[in-house]
């Protein structure tokens, strides 16, 4: 019976459902595949090979304490707290594991766009209008705010510049790009008195620094965080004359700026895991990230710093090369 009792309770405890999650190999996403990303509005050139994202599995929001004990013990899974990828209240962004936000995608483009010498233009963008301020019905968001009045605007601190010069009260005039196409008309906005400072003129919008990448769209771009260094090593291959990787298949996660600086994601073992298993030999991942790599793999994993670095590695590659910057794994 003691025995028997024994036996229950560690059954019992391993299927102790424990606030934390498994993160582990998720799926791979070959942008160059039916339905991959493309390019309209410009010219472009045909692409070779596979570019591939790989991106992470997240687990239930509660799992076993058995399995939680056993993915600890794994090289290729990580146990994280709960709040890691169901934050409440503030979330814990710089390893959330999810869709990619917007903004980001819009600097990978930006990235591309500007290292194949293309326009990629700095913007005021809308992200939210006050449901009872000024601009409600009036603004939208993702619009872009390109003149207050007759002053041009590209980012944020100009656009609040030019709003206070103005005093609560005044109609404001606003010149909108939506859905990529100016409105025929100007927007007036009478300005309201922002909260707690009944001098400074407010709009009742939250607004970011943007691009745009007119008359460029971006069709099918990867939704998995961490996707926008290989989306800018897309829309590069494609805007710039003459196969980049050649016949590899090429996977990588990391995101990139505007001025094509690359950063680092979370899970980099579950994404090594998941391009290794997909047929990868070659892996873009950010230099900073190289000492999180636990995995041992055969894949070439090549340390990038910047868009451009990652555009010569690969062009290295493909003709035979080896000499390119690498983790050591």
């Amino acid at each position: 019976m003691a025995a028997l009792s024994t036996v229950g309770l560690g059954f019992a405890v391993l299927s102790w459902q424990v606030p934390f999650v498994i993160w582990s190999a998720g799926s791979v996403v070959d942008l160059y595949g039916d339905g991959g990303v493309s390019l309209t509005g410009v010219d472009t050139y045909p692409v070779t090979g596979h570019l591939e994202v790989a991106s992470v599995a997240v687990s239930a929001p509660s799992v076993r304490f058995g399995d939680a004990v056993s993915a600890f013990y794994s090289a290729d899974k990580a146990v994280l707290p709960q709040a890691v990828s169901y934050p409440s209240g503030q979330p814990i962004s710089q390893v959330v594991i999810g869709e990619q936000p917007v903004e980001p995608q819009r600097s990978a483009e930006a990235a591309a766009m500007n290292l194949a010498g293309l326009s990629a233009s700095r913007a005021a963008r809308v992200v939210s209008v006050a449901a009872a301020g000024p601009s409600a019905n009036l603004l939208e968001p993702d619009d872009v705010i390109t003149a207050v009045f007759a002053t041009k605007v590209t980012s944020v601190a100009e656009f609040n510049q030019a709003v206070a010069t103005h005093s609560v009260g005044d109609t404001i005039q606003l010149t909108v790009t939506r859905g990529g196409q100016p409105l025929a008309t100007q927007i007036d906005v009478v300005a309201q008195a922002s909260n707690g400072d009944q001098q400074t003129p407010s709009l009742g919008v939250t607004m970011t620094d943007s691009f745009v990448i007119d008359p460029a769209v971006v069709v099918n771009a990867p939704v998995s965080a961490g996707s926008g260094l290989m989306l800018a090593v897309a829309l590069y291959d494609m805007l710039t004359p003459g196969p980049l990787i050649g016949d590899l298949t090429v996977a990588g996660a990391g995101m990139v700026d505007a001025n094509g600086v690359v950063s680092g994601v979370a899970g980099t073992n579950q994404r090594l895991q998941a391009a290794q298993a997909a047929g990868a030999t070659v892996f873009l991942l950010p230099a900073g990230s190289c000492a999180t790599v636990s995995l041992t793999t055969d894949m070439t994993v090549v340390a990038v710093s910047s868009l451009q670095q990652a555009v010569d590695s690969l062009q290295t590659l493909a003709v035979g090369g080896a000499n390119v910057p690498t983790c050591q794994t």
